[in-house]
């Protein structure tokens, strides 16, 4: 085309102004188009494990369970499991740390996905617990444990009826009771877990049948506590897939087993992830894996 064609037309019009008319012609039937071919991906976003996740999201790290295979033993050692500082955790948090580790729409959006899955009148656990469990405002279990490294902040969280204080890398058996709990959450702390197969199983043990397990993360840490696996790479995806195997080898079957990206919109850099991988024991009656395997 010659250039003066695209610098105008015979109108006198740009070349710009009457394509642009052009597209806003086509607009409605590309929009519909668009929306077409999104349609399975956004409902899968909505249902994800049976759970109804409205803000849920497709994206690489709620697929990165596709395809998933797993070694037939537990894959990692003391080099994967030992933090930069071994030191005990329980000194580490001594003192009091009432701050937040995740940004406020990270926040926001965690708090909206526990709405989703935390029974009315149920019993919930949270490990790793301190003085937020970030759920719903005003929500009320008939038992919700709170399990933590700090007294203090686990008198202050308002969700809880109960508390204990226990560092599970050091004593990873939970001190319930067999199918004791209807949900199990975990937020922004599973990256810490130096015995995370005795903890996993020890989650699936205190889950009632059919119950769920919910471990949230976020892309920050304390790096000097971080298990190195957890670095190698430090991706979502990567994350998902850890947290995943954690589960795996404590006798979760892979079909209970999904990953839910509820991060907020927005520009990778300009927004913290959230993140939760889920896992629901199997129902009564059901064989599992590891009794399959037995």
């Amino acid at each position: 085309m010659p250039l003066a064609n695209l610098r105008g037309t015979s109108s006198s019009q740009p070349y710009c102004t009457l394509h642009a008319k052009e597209l806003r012609q086509t607009m409605p039937s590309m929009r519909t188009a668009v929306l077409r071919a999104l349609a399975p991906a956004l409902s899968a976003a909505l249902v994800i494990g049976g759970i109804d996740v409205p803000h849920a999201k497709v994206s690489p790290t709620s697929r990165a369970l596709e395809d998933q295979t797993y070694p037939d033993k537990w894959p990692f050692d003391a080099r994967d499991l030992t933090p930069q500082d071994p030191s005990d955790d329980q000194l580490f948090y001594l003192i009091p740390k009432f701050v937040q580790h995740a940004g406020a729409e990270c926040r926001e959006s965690l708090t909206k996905y526990y709405g989703c899955v935390l029974p009315d009148n149920g019993d919930v656990l949270d490990l790793c617990s301190s003085w937020t469990s970030h759920y719903p405002k005003g929500f009320k279990a008939k038992r919700c444990a709170a399990l933590g490294l700090n007294a203090l902040e686990l008198l202050a969280n308002p969700s809880k009826t109960e508390w204990t204080v226990q560092n599970l890398n050091k004593d990873p058996t939970l001190p319930y009771d067999d199918n004791s709990f209807d949900v199990v959450t975990n937020s922004l702390s599973a990256d810490y877990l130096t015995s995370p197969l005795e903890v996993f199983k020890e989650i699936r043990r205190v889950l009632k049948p059919g119950g769920l397990a919910a471990m949230a993360f976020t892309n920050r840490c304390f790096p000097s506590k971080v298990v190195p696996c957890w670095t190698r790479p430090f991706t979502e995806p990567s994350h998902a897939r850890i947290i995943a195997s954690y589960y795996h080898y404590a006798g979760f079957d892979d079909e209970d087993i999904s990953v839910v990206d509820v991060s907020p919109d927005g520009w990778v850099g300009q927004r913290d992830p959230m993140i939760v991988v889920q896992a629901r024991k199997a129902p009564a009656g059901q064989m599992g894996s590891l009794e399959a395997l037995a």
